[in-house]
C-alpha cells in the first residue's frame, strides 16, 4: 500500500512540475496580432528623462494597418520655454504574433505592447545607445471606427 501511495505522489509531483514550469515553449497571445491590429489614430502620452532633464510628450500617431505610421508629437523639456514639434513621417512598424510591436519613428526605435484588443498600447524608447528613458501609453482616439 505504501508503495502505491509513493508512486501516486511521484506522478502528482511530475504533473505539478510540468504545469508550473511549462513546456518551455513561447505561447503567443490568445488571439494573435498582426500589423492590422494597429489601424487608426492613437493619442499618445509619454514621460521620461533625457541628458537635458525630464521630458513630457503628447501627440497623435496614425497607423495604416500595413506597417506605416505618421503623426505629430509635441515635446516639452524642463527649463525650456518652447515646445518642440516632432513630425513623424516615414515611420514604420511591425506587429509580432505575441502582440508586441517594433517601430521606428522620429529619431529612434521603440517597443510596444498592444493591450485591450488593439484599443491601446504601452510604449518604451529602445534606441540603442540613447541616454534617454521614455515610456508612455497610447489609446485609440475613435475606438468604434475601423480606420
Amino acid at each position: 500500500m505504501k508503495r502505491k501511495n509513493n508512486f501516486t505522489m511521484l506522478i502528482v509531483l511530475f504533473i505539478s512540475l510540468f504545469v508550473i514550469l511549462g513546456t518551455g515553449r513561447k505561447v503567443p497571445a490568445k488571439n494573435g496580432c498582426s500589423n492590422a491590429s494597429l489601424r487608426g489614430s492613437y493619442g499618445l502620452h509619454a514621460t521620461g528623462t533625457t541628458p537635458g532633464g525630464p521630458i513630457a510628450l503628447v501627440g497623435v500617431i496614425s497607423y495604416d494597418g500595413a506597417g506605416s505610421l505618421t503623426g505629430t508629437v509635441f515635446a516639452r523639456r524642463t527649463g525650456s520655454t518652447t515646445t518642440e514639434v516632432i513630425d513623424l513621417t516615414g515611420g514604420t512598424y511591425t506587429v509580432h504574433s505575441d502582440c508586441t510591436v517594433s517601430d521606428t519613428f522620429g529619431n529612434g526605435q521603440h517597443t510596444s505592447a498592444i493591450v485591450d484588443d488593439g484599443r491601446g498600447y504601452f510604449i518604451l524608447n529602445t534606441t540603442e545607445g540613447a541616454p534617454v528613458v521614455i515610456s508612455g501609453e497610447a489609446r485609440k482616439q475613435f475606438p468604434g471606427n475601423s480606420e
